[in-house]
């Protein structure tokens, strides 16, 4: 690549004609955060969710590129539809579906309460949770029990922007509990904190909730409709030919909750 400085000050770079020509295949950005083993920074591939993605897209001739950023950005960012084509792992509700394209369901998200193993907890519906400072991640969707507790005043609900901060919270006695997909809270717990720090928390059994997981896109783009159709389609034949499994398998991902009714 060659670069001039012009006597603007502003650095010009050229890059070779082969370069030029690789950028101009078709890419879609999107957007994610550190979610092992589903999405990490980390891992081969940006983990399992992510190799999906990209493997149907390649189906598709589009090559995906994962901007990481907090997932409540990485929403905004795909609802205006400029930075970003779109932001995956998301559940599907009624007010998405106004907002976004919703792909087919990808991977199954399991989501249970985290807290220290010291603190006794025992609950079966948002109810039994009353008295107890609970942590939650902006943009995510705890299901309609969990958020109308919230906003009836029966929940103590503190909100920070990454997963993360909420285990240090809850580390550090702020919060009593944390919901999170289960999978997802142990690996974040095994990269980021020593092992004695993480060998503090455990999770109750009971799921707060059990549903899929989707790529939103954005409705903005045009070709985004035609992008959909073409995951949609190339996610059915990854199911189809084993592969789909295969991945989930290799990532030690199950593909359904293990105890969702």
């Amino acid at each position: 690549m060659f670069c001039a400085m012009l006597f603007s000050g502003l650095l010009v770079c050229l890059a070779p004609l082969g370069a030029i020509q690789e950028d101009s295949r078709q890419v879609i950005r999107l957007g994610v955060d550190d979610f092992p083993p589903y999405i990490s920074r980390d891992q081969p591939g940006y983990g399992v969710l992510a190799e999906i993605i990209t493997e149907v897209f390649a189906q598709a001739g589009l090559e995906v590129r994962y901007l990481f950023m907090p997932w409540n950005r990485a929403l905004l960012h795909t609802e205006e539809g400029d930075l970003l084509e779109g932001t995956p792992g998301w559940f599907r509700t009624p007010q998405r579906e106004e907002v976004f394209l919703v792909s087919d369901p990808i991977v199954s998200d399991c989501q249970s309460f985290f807290h220290l193993k010291d603190r006794s907890i025992s609950w079966n519906t948002v109810e039994d949770l009353k008295g107890f400072v609970i942590g939650a991640t902006r943009g995510y969707d705890y299901g309609a029990a969990f958020m109308k507790a919230r906003e009836e005043g029966t929940l103590d609900v503190e909100w920070v922007s990454r997963d993360i901060y909420n285990f240090r919270k809850l580390l550090l006695g702020r919060i009593d509990l944390f919901p999170m997909n289960t999978l997802a809270g142990y690996s974040l717990l095994g990269e980021h904190f020593p092992p004695e720090e993480a060998a503090r928390v455990t999770h109750h059994d009971t799921l707060l909730r059990s549903q899929d997981l989707h790529l939103l896109l954005s409705r903005n783009p045009g070709e985004n409709r035609t992008r959909l159709e073409q995951f949609n389609r190339g996610l059915q034949e990854l199911r189809q030919s084993g592969r789909h499994a295969e991945l989930l398998q290799q990532a030690n991902v199950p593909v359904s909750c293990p105890h969702a009714d």
